[in-house]
């Protein structure tokens, strides 16, 4: 059965439950993390001063200036003392006029990348052989995720330590609407990835494998794990923004292309 939206209404969603997950990473920062939503505009920092990720805003109304988004976003920033990033989806023209402001406006493009949605259940994940699929729901086992994929992340131009550092000393168990699961081999976990559910559809977030345990197909693994769970737990379809090393085997999978996500910073 397919979805009663159009593809315009599908990339307005999978961009609401993209926004989603920045929100989620503030709230399991605790005490370290803002975020403020005022007049179209969504602006967050964690307990990290890096400016990609860790740091950012969205427009949440299309009708809001682009250009006074951006000054009043660079001076929540600025008081902080910190740079910050801008995601911007092409769907439908999207945020065309926000991005020719934050490229006028000296914003480096850090990640243009596809993003692809899944409209049906996959075949059921199979780990190989010293492999163990599992839901996380220790907080020893979501740190271990965390540093897991932090270090995988590095592969990505991601600086060492950002992770660890956006939840602050304590950071919250995510919310039962964000499932993270992890491939264990003996007692270490070395790959994983999370599904968040909201705006009536899932999304996939933060796939990651151990460098030491890649070409084995863990990331397909647990990305099709999470897939899976989405249409499980009632997702018409499920979302994702490829990385330049996913982009093949999400295709592969049975993603398709939507539109185009891309993300500017302003380093400091």
């Amino acid at each position: 059965m397919g979805v009663p939206w159009s593809d315009d209404e599908v990339a307005a969603r999978c961009h609401a439950n993209c926004i989603e997950y920045a929100r989620e990473t503030v709230r399991r920062a605790g005490a370290v993390g803002e975020m403020v939503e005022s007049d179209g505009l969504l602006v967050y920092a964690t307990g990290s001063d890096f400016p990609v990720l860790a740091n950012g805003a969205f427009r949440l109304d299309a009708r809001a200036s682009a250009g006074a988004l951006i000054e009043r976003a660079d001076a929540w920033f600025a008081e902080r003392g910190r740079g910050w990033s801008l995601g911007t989806p092409s769907g439908n023209g999207g945020d065309q006029d926000l991005i020719d402001a934050a490229l006028d406006r000296g914003f480096v493009t850090v990640t243009d990348q596809p993003a692809m949605v899944c409209d049906e259940r996959l075949a059921d994940a199979v780990p190989p052989a010293g492999i163990e699929l599992r839901v996380l729901t220790a907080e020893a086992d979501a740190a271990a995720f965390v540093a897991m994929a932090d270090q995988a992340y590095t592969s990505l131009g991601l600086p060492a330590g950002v992770m660890p550092a956006m939840g602050g000393p304590t950071p919250l168990m995510p919310p039962p609407h964000l499932v993270t699961v992890g491939a264990f081999e003996g007692d270490g976990i070395v790959s994983g990835a999370q599904v968040l559910f909201s705006h009536g559809i899932a999304g996939v977030y933060c796939v990651a494998t151990a460098e030491s345990a890649r070409g084995r197909g863990l990331a397909e693994l647990v990305t099709r794990a999470v897939t899976n769970l989405g249409f499980d737990g009632g997702a018409p379809l499920v979302t994702l923004q490829a990385s330049p090393m996913g982009e093949p085997i999400y295709r592969r999978m049975g993603y398709r292309d939507l539109y185009r996500y891309a993300t500017h910073a302003r380093f400091v």
